[in-house]
């Protein structure tokens, strides 16, 4: 009978449970409890709105834009802890070039350009800031295709990555302990209070982490803990404050690149890593961010919300380089080479404000759903690149990345250079979400921003700073119409149009009569224009989601280095790059023991117009995967007592990712599995990364004939080989 009764519950029969009205009371509740656990358990994967911060307040089948929200529970099953864990569950995503040993999102792809990040719907970096992440902070990640001027000042074409912190909720104390292969030891603390109608509740999260690599020498630990307080002063009223602090220590060295010849790539030790010195000065990495925001509903169909976001990263980094090349080592003929130690140092502040209503009303037969409002971003960023005064012989055949202590860290005062970056953005905003009957949505909305900057540079010690300023606006139109078919299922087409200042001096005809080079004058902005059209469906009772979407993306004015000016730092502006694409994202419970985060993306991304005609016309723009597959399924087996035992299974593929050359980075498909043994008070998952133990590039590029002149130059970071990682965790 129980058995019976388990197997109807975890169904869904309504006529079981009317059935069972004479259980007694605490069987009863038991039970209760047991259908809400399965209730939550079929919409964790899944979605149905974004997150207040991104502003907009319709359902994602209702949004005409491919967007994807991300839950915790789904990071927590793949063993994700970090942004760059999240890429495989959303159609397209492509974590880049990062030479860093921790994940900084400064190489984010979508569409075949780059994308951007935001917290909590504000942008968190300036030009040069390090970012931080961590898994622990996350309540879900969004992942918006395409320009969104409803997020922010500045909309990139590709897209953004809005990463959405824990707030105060229900009364919890959590703990995980994780331990896995290269040495990883962490530990991890959720705690908060029950939030409250009327007065204070909190949360805390809070981590310690200990990793190596499988690269030689490099040790690292992290440090997390971002405590937030809500105060409620009534049903509709409230204020959060919030800080999140995130370091990251290194020792000796914290770059991951290797540079090979075409011969050598992948072909000589995994470990090798010669940018590595045991006896380098530490180096650090730190993001810190503290957010307010408050609230206040004045009914059901009006709100205002204003946030404010300070965020601080700065880093200091060290690395060893080839003195003869001043870039990652690399052996003469002779298998020698000298390095040098290298210390980059950046400080990036960055401040964001914004205000916005959000309201409903009818004119007649339309049901208006308005958002308007302004926001101000201001960064100050500075970097500084530093080289040592002594170098030190390194050998091929003797691998030794011992460096003396006492002089490595030494700088050289000729070869130091140094940039100031102050940007400021402004803008206002209104969009509204014409419901004109129950099946069609018109959407209308502009965005004007402002954009004013001022850069400084001095590369060479002896010389004076050299200073530009350059101020930009525009306007940037989305218009879209959604059809709703049915409460499960829409269509809609989109024209979105974004804005990206840029910086930097472009070559003007007039010729300098002392220096006889070309003046410089600022360069335009970059705008981008999108066209999108895609069907959403919901399947299985509304906990699957699936989406297919195609796109049309044009960047104009797009900044390329100016061959012919290199001596003067100007850059050429490509009169046009465009990229047209697929994509279709699976996402939900097919049944509520049955989980699936499946994507499929393909993306022709190329140079289409070049103001000065040359032969980059049809080239492929570098660093774009033509096709990225993934999938993660996991079947869930209820046990007695509120138990279960999961099995997951991943995998991910990537397929003709382009260079600066006209060869692609090698293809790869790697598996990943998990276990993971759950009760109520505790849980035991185990992660196993790429099992079949494939070596495989995970980002990089191909350059040719520098540093290793007639040859092909691979600058690649490797996947890691197989892996394993264990986590216990206990709900108290």
């Amino acid at each position: 009978m129980n058995t019976f009764i388990y197997t109807a519950l975890l169904l869904g029969l309504p006529s079981v449970l009317a059935a069972r009205q004479s259980i007694d009371t605490s069987m009863r509740y038991r039970q209760l409890q047991r259908i809400e656990v399965l209730s939550q358990r079929a919409k964790l994967l899944k979605k149905d709105t974004l997150s207040s911060s991104l502003k907009t307040q319709q359902r994602l089948l209702e949004i005409p834009q491919n967007i994807i929200s991300i839950s915790s529970e789904l990071l927590q099953q793949q063993g994700g802890l970090q942004l760059k864990d999240a890429a495989r569950n959303a159609s397209g995503v492509y974590f880049g070039f990062n030479s860093s040993l921790f994940d900084h999102s400064s190489s984010i792809m979508m569409r075949g350009f780059n994308a951007t990040t935001t917290i909590n719907g504000m942008p968190r970096r300036g030009n040069y800031g390090a970012l931080l992440d961590d898994q622990t902070l996350f309540e879900s990640v969004e992942v918006v295709k395409g320009p969104a001027g409803f997020i922010n000042s500045v909309g990139e074409a590709s897209g953004t990555i809005n990463i959405n912190t824990k707030t105060p909720g229900n009364r919890m104390l959590n703990a995980e302990i994780s331990g896995g292969s290269f040495g990883l030891a962490r530990i991890a603390i959720d705690a908060g209070t029950q939030a409250k109608e009327k007065g204070f509740s909190f949360r805390i999260n809070a981590v310690y982490q200990h990793m190596g690599s499988y690269l030689d020498a490099i040790k690292a630990d992290k440090y997390v803990i971002a405590p937030v307080v809500k105060y409620n002063f009534s049903k509709r009223t409230y204020m959060l404050g919030e800080y999140d602090f995130i370091r990251g220590e290194t020792r000796n060295g914290t770059d991951i690149t290797k540079i090979r010849s075409e011969a050598d790539a992948m072909h000589d030790r995994l470990g090798f890593n010669f940018s590595a010195g045991k006896g380098l000065p530490a180096a650090y990495h730190q993001t810190q961010v503290a957010r307010l925001l408050f609230n206040h509903a004045f009914s059901n169909s009006w709100q205002v919300t204003v946030q404010s976001l300070y965020n601080r990263a700065p880093y200091s980094s060290w690395n060893m380089l080839s003195s003869e090349t001043f870039t990652g080592v690399t052996f003469q003929p002779d298998g020698k080479t000298d390095r040098l130690a290298m210390h980059a140092a950046i400080g990036g502040r960055t401040f964001v404000s914004q205000a916005f209503v959000n309201g409903k009303f009818n004119t007649g037969i339309l049901q208006h759903a308005i958002l308007a409002g302004g926001d101000f971003t201001a960064s100050r960023d500075t970097l500084a690149n530093e080289f040592g005064l002594y170098t030190f012989p390194f050998f091929s055949d003797r691998i030794d990345y011992t460096v003396p202590r006492d002089s490595v860290g030494i700088i050289n005062p000729a070869r130091t250079s140094r940039f100031r970056y102050n940007t400021d953005y402004a803008a206002a905003f209104v969009y509204d979400n014409i419901k004109f009957n129950p099946h069609w949505i018109l959407t209308l909305g502009l965005r004007h921003t402002w954009f004013n900057s001022k850069q400084t540079a001095r590369a060479v010690p002896t010389r004076p700073a050299k200073e530009t300023k350059i101020s930009q606006n525009a306007f940037s139109p989305r218009v879209a119409l959604t059809w709703i078919a049915d409460s499960s299922m829409s269509a809609y087409f989109l024209y979105d149009q974004s804005f990206v200042p840029q910086s930097g001096l472009k070559a003007s005809p007039d010729i300098n009569p002392e220096t006889r080079k070309p003046e410089g004058v600022p360069v335009d902005p970059q705008r981008n224009n999108n066209l999108e059209v895609g069907i959403k469906k919901e399947w299985a009772h509304g906990r699957l989601l699936t989406s297919i979407a195609g796109f049309h993306t044009i960047k104009r004015n797009v900044l390329i280095a100016d061959p012919q000016n290199a001596s003067l730092g100007y850059k050429r502006q490509v009169g046009e790059q465009t990229s047209d694409g697929i994509e279709v994202d699976v996402l939900g419970n097919i049944l509520p023991v049955l989980s699936v985060s499946a994507n499929y993306t393909y993306v022709n991304a190329r140079i289409t117009r070049d103001t000065a005609g040359s032969p980059l016309i049809g080239n492929k723009l570098p660093g774009a995967p033509q096709q990225i597959i993934n999938t993660w399924v996991q079947y869930s087996i209820p046990l007695k007592t509120n138990r279960s035992l999961a099995f997951s299974l991943g995998q991910t593929t990537l397929i003709k990712r382009t260079t600066y050359t006209d060869k692609y980075l090698p293809d790869y498909t790697k598996f990943d599995a998990g276990i993971c043994f759950t009760t109520p008070k505790y849980y035991a998952r185990l992660i196993a990364d790429n099992i079949t133990n494939k070596r495989y590039i995970s980002s990089g590029d191909i350059g040719r004939d520098y540093p290793l002149p007639d040859t092909e130059n691979y600058f690649i970071i490797e996947g890691e080989p197989v892996n394993f990682r264990i986590t216990v965790g206990i709900k108290l």
